[in-house]
């Protein structure tokens, strides 16, 4: 680890344009949005940790509406966050941790933006046993509405990803991967399930 340093504070603000892609709403209103962020970190003889605050505020804000099945404008919304990350070694394990909290609040009407959960959790840890390496990962994420309307909500879940590596020589590696371990069935959109157990082998060259 390197050596210690004094917690660094930064804070931005911006403000930015957006426009959707070119599908859907002819008549869509470009965004135009404004944020603020406030962060503190510090790297120690454990490793490194940051925490990240921040607000945006968008009028206009473009975002699809599942009830009318295209995306819309909504006047007025406000986005407020708060993510933590961690970094550290633990046992011989590379521990990556990152926290994050959403409030992400139709102004107009009081309900929460479709399609962003409020809770995630990923952690990820790793190890070398060289030639070999193994690692697993976690997603938690809370549940989410798919509609404006706040009327079609979808379930959280939690997902683990296995992956490991064998280096047959300077240049030639192996890797394999099992996604969804659990063969998990969710959904980020409403009818659209995401992949389900897989797996996957690779064989790497490098010059």
């Amino acid at each position: 680890m390197s050596s210690r340093q004094k917690p660094q504070v930064v804070i931005l603000c911006e403000d930015l344009m957006h426009y959707h892609p070119n599908f859907g709403n002819p008549n869509l209103n470009p965004e135009k949005s404004q944020s603020v962020e406030i962060g503190l970190s510090a790297t120690t003889t454990w490793g490194r940790w940051a925490v990240n605050s921040y607000q945006t505020d968008v009028d206009n804000l473009i975002a699809y509406d599942a009830s009318v099945f295209a995306p819309g404008n909504i006047n007025s919304a406000q986005i407020r966050g708060l993510e933590a990350i961690l970094d550290t070694r633990l046992a011989q394990w590379d521990i990556n941790a990152n926290l994050t909290l959403l409030d992400p609040s139709n102004q107009d009407n009081d309900k929460v933006l479709p399609r962003r959960a409020k809770k995630a959790l990923h952690i990820s840890l790793d190890r070398q046993f060289k030639p070999f390496s193994v690692g697993t990962s976690l997603d938690a994420v809370g549940k989410r509405y798919d509609d404006a309307g706040n009327r079609r909500e979808l379930d959280s879940y939690i997902t683990m990803d296995l992956r490991a590596s064998y280096q047959i020589t300077k240049a030639w590696q192996v890797q394999a991967r099992i996604s969804n371990l659990f063969d998990k069935d969710y959904e980020t959109a409403a009818f659209y399930n995401q992949a389900g157990r897989d797996f996957f082998i690779t064989l790497h060259y490098q010059f």
